[in-house]
């Protein structure tokens, strides 16, 4: 059985600190997050169950649960919070912590993080299928074009700043 561990807790307590957030202590376990998650309806991702665990001290296995990777960042746990604690924001703490690690994010992930660098959407353009079953494409629709980001290696330069700035928590 694993224990928790407190230099865990003390250094994501620091990280949300930095970040301006609240402490999980605050939690009070409502179930208010867990009502309005969109990942619990269809993965059965508990916020509050997170929160008892990094309360707790379990961070370590939290970081490495599969619940995790469930998280759709939809922001309605940190929106229905009476306490203002934010779920999301842990979980984003959390993977951070599970990337610095050295361990690789999952599959789908990547490839999402590198349509976001490439193209600045997590997906690239795909078409459009009718209710018949047939594909088209935007124009055909008469829909206006997607634009991807004008400048590709300013975007990257962004994105890789203020993911520096998130983990670390100082301006780069």
């Amino acid at each position: 059985m694993s224990k928790p561990v407190k230099t865990d807790t003390k250094e994501l307590e620091r990280e949300l600190r930095v970040l301006g957030l609240g402490s999980p202590d605050l939690c009070f376990q409502c179930s208010r997050c867990t009502s309005g998650c969109e990942a619990m309806k269809l993965l059965e991702l508990q916020p509050h169950f997170v929160m008892a665990s990094v309360r707790s001290g379990f961070i370590r296995e939290m970081v490495n649960s599969d619940a995790l990777w469930a998280c759709v960042g939809c922001y309605k746990c940190r929106e229905r919070c009476p306490q203002n604690v934010s779920p999301v924001e842990i979980m984003y703490l959390l993977k951070n912590k599970y990337v610095r690690s050295g361990r690789s994010i999952p599959g789908d992930y990547q490839t999402m993080l590198q349509n976001l660098m490439t193209c600045g959407f997590i997906q690239k353009n795909i078409e459009v299928l009718d209710n018949k079953g047939n594909l088209h494409e935007r124009s055909e629709l008469g829909l206006p074009e997607i634009e991807g980001v004008s400048d590709v290696s300013k975007f990257m330069e962004l994105i890789s700043r203020l993911a520096i700035e998130k983990i670390c928590g100082e301006r780069v």
